[in-house]
């Protein structure tokens, strides 16, 4: 009964370990980085390299092993995984600073034991232990865990293969490799494609080219015939036409028919045999050649085409138009003489323009049949002018009664400024709105002579300048009106703004004197420089209001001066105000920078008392204590807060450096109270053990000899098994473990820390 209670307080000590375990996590892909050792870029290369070796070597990456034993936990991994026997799996424990490697790979076990044996170490998973310090552990000393990786998988690759140096192996593969496939057969093949690939070559761009050529020569044969349809299109002009449009076709003809002879030349020139296929600079030469000519002449026949097309449309349309401006002039002259019996106005140059236009339709008339394309222009011309002749007609009537209406407009303008001069006090301003209409009568009186003859371009122009003075007199009248107004307001808002800006300037330079007692000079200059420069300023600036007053006084009248130096002054509010709030944020923020001094003096003293109480809770201590005393920065952070004026700067220089020698010193007694835990665990598992053998050894039966449990030894069977190796570099030890199973092979292991 006391056996079965010894297995059972074993199995209930072995619980707490088996339920911190590490977890087994699911594989993301060749890097499993759960501890973010790597970078994604790294991890992306490390993956990528993994597939281009004898061996695929995958990593995980965890924060901690929980105290379980990384040769477990890399052989459950590896298990979990279901990988193969070219798989390799290094597990790496980011706070334990171990690495781990596991593989079931006899081949790679016995190329790593005659690695490790040629440089007098050990074999199994002394080996494994070894290929890892010697490759993997320098880089992560260095925290290059993937260039570590790296050369780690660089190594078991050569290693495996028989590159590494272990005794003249590698000569022998290599003189293998060379005589099983002779150089010589080698060269033969590869010359043989090359000729094979020349032949292909030439013999596809020949045949590529040959077509090309031939289409080229369809090309010219289409284009001979191109030059043969346009020739005949010209042909109902010929003979006919004269002027402008006989000309243009007499040059049309002539160059059409050089074109004609020079395209048959080159047609009958291309009509022999094609070059042979492998010729292929002769035939890019002549695809060249052809090429250049069929862009040149197509370039030329759409050109002449163009102008044939012009010649064809004159002579469908003209006829039309001409009709048409011949039907439109009975009713223009109706028009004009109803216009001059309604005014009295003689209307002379209108006259003159309708006498002309009717000139130039009956010249177009004579010309249609012998000249289109000057008839053409002739008749968009006089469509041209007589549409201005209809505008002119009308617009003799709109413009008589501007000239009868405008005494009442130029009345209208008078009341409505005498209006606003009246109701804004705007006797004495500046600006001059009568002086404006005016000169819009004066304009006005010298409309009626060009109205009565006709000349409607002069009589617009008048029109719209008097439109101008008189919009523009009433116009300037209304801005004086506002600015008279909106001046004011703004004076006042000015007003108070200097008011504001005095109080805000009063309590600045209160808090600047408060905190030169507390803070170091230099911490208060710049503040300081910016409130006297801009007291100056806004001083200045208020000395100008008298001024502004008295211009924009209904006495001076001078609004427009005194708006542009109230809009300066406004700005400079704005300006000034903005500066003093950015000197009082620098001034407060001086107290937020000496707060977080403190707050940090403050942090530390906790933490490092929360780490002395549990290293006490554990009877362990530290090298030197754990007073606060002992810490580098503390007496210097701890001086400078005792008194003002405060140093800022010097002061969080110092809290920085506290700060880093707290945190080192808790992680330290953290390191130290996992350890002691650790072996806590250990002792009572050792003595439980041994407890429960007792209990199974018969009575009378003497016990196993020589002491207790090792670290290593020999198991059943043979030829390999699980081994695990752990060593520690440059920091004092570590842990090995070691054992066999039975069969013909297994898996190996080997682990060590950085």
């Amino acid at each position: 009964m006391k056996r079965y209670v010894m297995l059972l307080l074993i199995g209930l000590l072995w619980l707490p370990g088996l339920c911190s375990a590490a977890a087994i996590p699911e594989r993301t892909g060749i890097v499993t980085d759960r501890a973010g050792m790597l970078t994604s870029g790294e991890a992306s290369e490390l993956a990528r390299e993994a597939e281009s070796g004898n061996y695929r070597l995958y990593v995980l990456t965890i924060d901690s092993l929980n105290g379980e034993s990384s040769a477990t936990y890399a052989a459950d991994v590896y298990d979990a995984w279901r990988l193969s026997g070219r798989d390799i799996l290094l597990l790496l424990s980011s706070s334990d600073q171990q690495a781990e490697l596991s593989f079931i790979n006899p081949q790679l076990q016995s190329a790593l034991d005659s690695w490790s044996s040629s440089s007098g170490a050990g074999t199994g998973s002394a080996a494994v232990k070894q290929v890892i310090d010697t490759y993997f552990i320098p880089h992560a000393k260095s925290g290059d865990f993937a260039g570590g990786i790296k050369a780690l998988a660089g190594a078991l690759d050569d290693i495996g293969s028989g590159r590494q140096d272990i005794g003249g192996g590698g000569q022998g593969a290599a003189n293998s490799t060379a005589g099983s496939f002779p150089l010589g057969t080698i060269a033969a093949l590869l010359i043989g494609v090359l000729i094979l690939g020349v032949i292909a070559y030439v013999a596809i761009s020949g045949s590529r080219l040959r077509r090309q050529l031939s289409g080229r020569r369809e090309q010219i044969g289409d284009l001979l015939v191109r030059a043969n349809r346009a020739l005949d299109s010209l042909k109902p002009f010929q003979g006919i036409v004269q002027g402008k449009t006989g000309e243009m076709a007499e040059g049309i003809s002539s160059r059409l028919s050089n074109a004609l002879i020079e395209l048959s030349a080159l047609n009958s020139e291309n009509q022999g045999e094609l070059p042979a296929f492998w010729k292929l600079g002769a035939l890019r030469t002549v695809i060249g050649v052809l090429q250049e000519k069929e862009d040149s002449y197509r370039s030329l026949l759409e050109g002449e085409e163009k102008q044939i097309a012009v010649i064809s449309e004159a002579d469908r349309g003209v006829k039309a138009k001409i009709n048409e401006l011949k039907q439109d002039m009975p009713e223009l002259n109706e028009d004009l003489q109803e216009t001059l019996k309604e005014t009295g106005f003689g209307l002379q140059e209108i006259a003159e323009d309708l006498k002309e236009l009717s000139e130039e339709t009956d010249k177009a008339d004579q010309l249609e049949l012998f000249d289109p394309v000057a008839v053409q222009e002739l008749a968009g011309e006089a469509q041209a002018k007589q549409e201005q002749i209809e505008r002119d007609i009308q617009d003799v009537e709109v413009y008589r009664n501007k000239l009868r209406q405008f005494p009442e407009r130029l009345a209208a303008a008078r009341a409505r400024i005498a209006e606003l001069i009246q109701a804004n006090s705007l006797q004495n301003m500046k600006v001059k709105p009568y002086d404006n209409l005016e000169s819009a009568s004066s304009r006005m009186a010298t409309l009626e002579a060009p109205l009565s003859s006709g000349m409607m371009d002069e009589v617009r122009s008048i029109s719209a300048a008097v439109d101008v003075l008189v919009e523009e007199a009433v116009a300037m009248t209304e801005r004086q009106a506002r600015l008279r107004e909106s001046n004011r307001s703004d004076l006042e808002t000015a007003r108070s703004g200097f008011g504001t800006l005095r109080q805000r300037r009063s309590e600045l330079q209160s808090r600047i004197s408060e905190a030169g007692r507390r803070f170091d000079s230099r911490h208060i200059a710049s503040p300081q420089t910016a409130l006297d420069e801009w007291s100056r300023r806004i001083a200045e600036a208020e000395g100008e209001l008298p001024r502004i007053e008295a211009l924009t006084s209904d006495e001076r009248g001078e609004f427009e001066q005194a708006r542009t130096a109230l809009d300066r002054l406004l700005a400079l509010q704005e300006e000034g105000g903005h500066a003093l709030g950015g000197a009082a944020d620098a001034v407060a923020g001086l107290g937020d920078r000496l707060n977080r001094v403190s707050a940090a003096l403050q942090e530390g003293e906790s933490r490092l008392e929360a780490a002395r109480m549990q290293l006490r809770s554990k009877g362990l201590s530290l090298g030197g204590g754990l007073s606060l005393s002992s810490v580098p920065g503390y007496r210097e952070l701890q001086s400078g807060l005792s008194a003002a004026p405060f140093n800022l700067d010097e002061l969080e220089a110092a809290a920085g450096s506290y700060t880093a020698q707290v945190a080192q010193i808790a992680d330290e007694a953290a390191r130290l109270i996992r350890r002691r835990e650790e072996e806590e665990r250990r002792a009572q598992m050792a003595m439980l053990e041994e407890q429960a053998r007792r209990q199974q050894r018969p009575p009378g039966t003497p016990p196993f000899g020589g002491g207790g449990f090792g670290g290593g030894g020999d198991g059943f069977g043979g030829g390999g098994g699980r081994s695990g190796g752990g060593g520690h570099s440059g920091g004092g030890g570590g842990r090995s473990s070691g054992g066999s199973s039975w069969g013909g092979g297994g898996k190996s292991g080997g682990g060590s820390k950085w």
